[in-house]
């Protein structure tokens, strides 16, 4: 089971061209055939006499069926009747509370769902899967911190548990602690080396300490336990792009879109490898393939607006930019390549450039972009703010900030220094960086100077 994330609305555009990183699994749920085994055999039998009795067990034998069958309505409902019957001891009445908690649970009735969790857990103080499941609540709820005390209590309880270990792991990655997510992770390996899922989580802890080996051989080890697995053969192919082995990147989404055709990530993804590559044609087909699927996702708009503008569609690539803009227009991204589109048209935009400019945060790069287009700062300046702050994405921006400025000098009057800047972006940035593209890009559409 994996993180459902699309692609990514903040829409960086170098991160656009790594790939979509799904994340850590979420926290997993204990199969109710494991929880059911301590306690259903009890209810089966002292629920076996006297008839009325009987009557009950058949409504509980009923409800565990319906729940396996995931049809969690008709589970409820069945097991409302028993509960308002009454004729339970107290741990039978904490397991059958647990079991219709699981089930508001699956449809998403989490306030309901916590209730019968507490009862549960106050009813049967020792049976570990009650805290596990109120865990998946607060991770939802995004209170970690009770989520790991949860955890931690079910592990008391169940210390050799490897699933338990797991969504361990899964609270403390939410909560920045890499170190103890990945110590958790590998514990769970350790007590099940056939976790496919693990070592899928594990990965994704490496990849955000940046130790894109340890996150490769993890998505192998996961592959080659669960040979189906989509999300890790394209996160896999991400941490590809990140290091700029494009070809591996390319077949590993065509991997997950042959397992999956019908998850838009893995054409987004595919489709921002081929971008990152000048393949604009390609590009285009697979998002294309992208926005049918998912027709409201800005970052997929952004994407084939840039590949079109780069492949002489510029009609069709400022439709997709003006789509952009209208579905995040707080972000900063789709306004700048809307104006960047527009320039390549020869279409004066003032009018259109302020409003969208008044629309986005100013609190986030790169909106300081947006400002040099409107001549409130210059290109030193640019870079300056670009430069501040450290961490993993200073990289990030300052190649961003030499390719806006290289572009906005060509198109200023200022060739030779444009040209010149883009040059220093296809030197210092990754290949797989869209700006390393759209550096090449601009850099072609140029005529030499004498």
């Amino acid at each position: 089971m994996s993180q459902r994330t699309y692609v990514n609305t903040r829409m960086e555009a170098t991160s656009a061209a790594r790939g979509r990183l799904r994340g850590a699994a979420p926290l997993s749920a204990i199969r109710y055939a494991a929880a059911c085994a301590a306690f259903c055999i009890s209810f089966m039998f002292a629920l076996a006499v006297p008839s009325a009795a009987q009557t009950a067990g058949d409504l509980v034998r009923e409800g565990f069926a319906a729940k396996e069958r995931r049809q969690f309505p008709y589970a409820i409902q069945l097991f409302n009747e028993v509960l308002r019957r009454g004729e339970l001891a107290p741990d039978q009445r904490g397991f059958l509370l647990y079991s219709r908690g699981v089930s508001y649970e699956a449809l998403g009735l989490r306030d309901r769902a916590l209730g019968d969790l507490d009862a549960a857990i106050a009813l049967l103080p020792q049976f570990p899967n009650s805290y596990v499941y109120r865990a998946l609540i607060w991770t939802d709820r995004r209170e970690f911190d009770r989520a790991r005390d949860d955890l931690m209590q079910a592990l008391r309880l169940n210390p050799n548990s490897a699933l338990i270990h797991n969504n361990l792991g899964s609270v403390y990655e939410r909560k920045g602690e890499l170190d103890l997510a990945i110590e958790n992770y590998g514990t769970a390996i350790h007590l099940d080396p056939a976790y496919a899922e693990a070592f899928y989580n594990r990965a994704h802890a490496f990849i955000a300490k940046q130790d894109y080996q340890a996150a490769i051989a993890d998505y192998d080890r996961a592959i080659a336990l669960q040979k189906d697995f989509a999300d890790a053969y394209s996160n896999r192919g991400g941490v590809y792009l990140m290091q700029g082995d494009t070809e591996k990147a390319i077949a590993d989404f065509g991997k997950a879109i042959r397992l999956r055709e019908s998850d838009p990530i893995f054409w987004a993804n595919r489709a921002n490898a081929y971008l990152a590559i000048g393949r604009y044609q390609e590009a285009i087909g697979d998002f294309d393939r992208a926005q049918k699927i998912d027709p409201g996702n800005a970052a997929v708009y952004l994407g084939r607006g840039r590949a079109r503008m780069y492949s002489d569609a510029i009609f069709a690539a400022v439709e997709d930019l003006q789509t952009a803009v209208r579905l995040r227009p707080s972000n900063p991204n789709p306004a700048i390549w809307l104006h960047i589109a527009r320039v390549h048209q020869g279409y004066a935009d003032r009018q259109e450039l302020e409003a969208n400019t008044a629309r986005v945060k100013r609190d986030q790069w790169p909106s300081a972009v947006l400002d040099l287009y409107l001549g409130n700062v210059d290109t030193v300046q640019v870079r300056q703010i670009a430069e501040e702050g450290n961490g993993p994405n200073a990289a990030r921006r300052l190649c961003e900030a030499d390719f806006y400025i290289g572009e906005f000098l060509a198109h200023n009057g200022k060739t030779p220094d444009g040209r010149q800047i883009l040059q220093t972006v296809m030197a210092k940035c990754r290949p797989a960086d869209v700006m390393f593209s759209a550096a090449s890009a601009e850099l072609s559409e140029m005529t030499p100077t004498k």
